[in-house]
């Protein structure tokens, strides 16, 4: 499997909801400020992963 890495999106300009977990949450934010990147990169960057990866 490939190595999931970070990359600033390109046109990140549309809003969605995402609803999850407290604990979820958290975890996001902890990996975010941990990897020095936004929620935002992180969740994005994570969906692609997913994507591409389906």
């Amino acid at each position: 499997m490939d190595k999931f890495e970070i990359n600033k999106p390109k046109n990140a300009n549309r809003r969605i909801i995402v609803r999850t977990t407290d604990e979820m949450a958290e975890t996001i934010f902890k990996v975010a400020q941990e990897m020095d990147v936004s929620v935002n990169t992180l969740i994005v960057n994570c969906i692609q992963f997913a994507l591409d990866h389906r």
